[in-house]
């Protein structure tokens, strides 16, 4: 890190900026294309130097992107601050925003518990016929138990509590179980404690 001397201020390079983030160089070049960062050069040929402003618009950039907001809105918001130091305007049109994406994510709950259903109903049906056209083969008949298992979990009605059934084929053809923690609970390689990197 480079000492500043201006606000008595820490001043950062793009790298030592990006390992901090867990982001990669050029999304933050990205940033400051689109108006979103604006490092410190004492020439246009010197390094990027990056301060404690940039590191809080930063942190605001990534959060803001994993809660779904757009880089055009991210500017609207990191404008109004400019604007207006008191953050007030700033606020309410991030509230603003925020709240027309949390309508966007309830629709797409709904439009998603709608397929899920849907899916549920034809694992059903499929399996309906499945247990009618098949015979005595122990594999089918293992199959078919696992599969009542899964949905049952899927249904809600499976234990352990919190995890799922699934069915998985291996190259042999033969069937196994296996479980799977919920949607909810798994990770995201790429999602850091400041928000998510530039995809």
């Amino acid at each position: 890190m480079a000492a500043g001397i201006e606000g008595l201020q820490t001043k950062t390079t793009i790298s030592e900026l990006a390992g901090e983030f867990g982001v990669t160089p050029r999304a933050i070049r990205y940033y400051e294309e689109v108006g979103l960062l604006s490092p410190h050069r004492n020439t246009p040929t010197s390094q990027r130097l990056y301060d404690d402003r940039d590191r809080a618009r930063l942190k605001l950039i990534l959060r803001g992107k994993r809660f779904g907001y757009t880089l055009a809105e991210l500017v609207d918001i990191l404008e109004l601050y400019e604007a207006d130091p008191t953050q007030k305007k700033q606020i309410i049109r991030t509230l603003e925003y925020g709240f027309q994406h949390i309508r966007d994510i309830d629709e797409r709950i709904d439009e998603l518990l709608e397929i899920r259903g849907e899916m549920l109903e034809f694992a059903t049906s499929f399996l309906e016929i499945l247990e009618l056209e098949s015979g005595d083969g122990e594999d089918v008949e293992g199959f078919i138990a696992l599969a009542k298992k899964a949905i049952e979990a899927f249904e809600g009605k499976g234990s352990p509590a919190g995890y799922r059934t699934a069915i998985a084929h291996t190259g042999n053809g033969r069937q196994e179980g296996r479980v799977v923690k919920p949607a909810r609970e798994k990770s995201h390689a790429r999602t850091t404690s400041h928000g998510t990197e530039e995809g």
